[in-house]
């Protein structure tokens, strides 16, 4: 038997464990099963399917014309030139793979790699959750940042939605080693996924190199398929080298640890807000090869160890008036010894 987790969208409800067998192995998963049945029921599918098993040769045809109709007007003109060419029966059997069966999207939250001992941990979704009006799952996304991927812009989004994952979601790990032949689900706990999360030690293994988890913070977790298929040509996000091109000048990270910060090729820069009057003399900084430590009037802002090397008598600090943060912004510069290395945090910070 294994455990595997719920988490339900609303936060006013508990995370739940369940546990299942795990004689199925890879080809017939318990928890992929569960998941694929509860959002087909949940999305009306098991409905659907019914209705549509259950209507009469007139409706049939009169349900595939709708859905000629339908594409033609909303679809590309070769897609709609496909379904013009398609018998009833064959729309039919389209609509009732895509509307009527039990399907789910399994996100990645790491892949196995030996660092992180060859587990994986995967997010199980309804794969129509936001078109569907779901709710934000705040814990879900909370989680998925932890392991280090990144979200779009909120302004990006066409719908006008915050960035983020929709619906409930089942999460479930298992130990995957291809070399070895290895495929078995193992447990995941709830305490392992709620709390503060910087701390949990298989999130934070997660963002270090070779930890299977996010490539960089420049996209969001990646489905099942598109991880595969980036794993078979050599670009997985297990990927030792862990380097790929940063265009369009600066790469923006975001806020982390009450910081902002960004990349280029060859710098990090991290941005601490500080109080009006504060003076070059109070600021201490200290560089090391992977380590940075940032006080200010005795007070820690940064202590831990960078994602990547640092050469340090490039490595900078600056103070300077900021009208946006309404006083004084203490700017740190960290120098890349890999130049062309895309870091995936700037600093991952001690927890004493």
């Amino acid at each position: 038997m294994f455990k595997y987790l719920f988490i339900p969208a609303s936060e006013s409800e508990p995370i739940i464990t369940h546990t299942a067998s795990k004689q199925g192995g890879l080809s017939n998963d318990a928890l992929a099963q569960a998941a694929k049945q509860y959002f087909f029921e949940k999305s009306g599918g098991a409905m659907r399917a019914q209705a549509l098993d259950n209507a009469s040769p007139l409706e049939k045809t009169q349900l595939a014309q709708k859905i000629r109709k339908e594409y033609s007007s909303s679809s590309s003109p070769s897609y709609s030139n496909q379904l013009k060419d398609m018998d009833d029966d064959a729309i039919l059997s389209l609509f009732k793979s895509t509307h009527a069966s039990a399907t789910c999207e399994i996100i990645c939250l790491t892949v196995p790699t030996p660092l992180n001992g060859f587990k994986a941990v995967s997010m199980y979704g309804d794969d129509n959750a936001r078109n569907r009006n779901y709710p934000l799952n705040k814990r879900a996304t909370e989680l998925m940042k932890a392991c280090g991927h990144a979200l779009p812009s909120d302004t990006s989004n066409e719908d006008g939605k915050p960035s983020g994952v929709y619906g409930d979601v089942f999460v479930g790990r298992c130990h995957d080693n291809e070399m070895e032949d290895i495929w078995e689900r193992v447990d995941i706990n709830v305490e392992e996924i709620e709390g503060d999360l910087d701390k949990v030690e298989w999130c934070r293994t997660a963002r270090k190199k070779g930890g299977g988890g996010g490539q960089g913070g420049s996209s969001s977790a990646a489905s099942l398929s598109s991880t595969l298929q980036n794993m078979g040509k050599g670009g997985g996000n297990n990927a030792m080298s862990h380097k790929r091109a940063i265009t369009g000048g600066m790469y923006q990270e975001g806020e982390e640890n009450g910081y902002k910060w960004s990349q280029t090729e060859e710098e990090v820069e991290l941005r601490f807000a500080v109080a009006p009057g504060t003076k070059a003399k109070y600021v201490k900084v200290k560089f090391g090869q992977k380590t940075l430590k940032v006080t200010v009037a005795g007070q820690t802002l940064c202590d831990g160890e960078t994602w990547g090397s640092v050469q340090v008598d490039e490595s900078t600090y600056t103070l300077q008036d900021n009208a946006e943060v309404q006083g004084r912004e203490l700017c740190v510069t960290l120098s890349k010894k890999d130049v062309g290395e895309v870091w995936n945090f700037a600093v991952m910070m001690n927890h004493r």
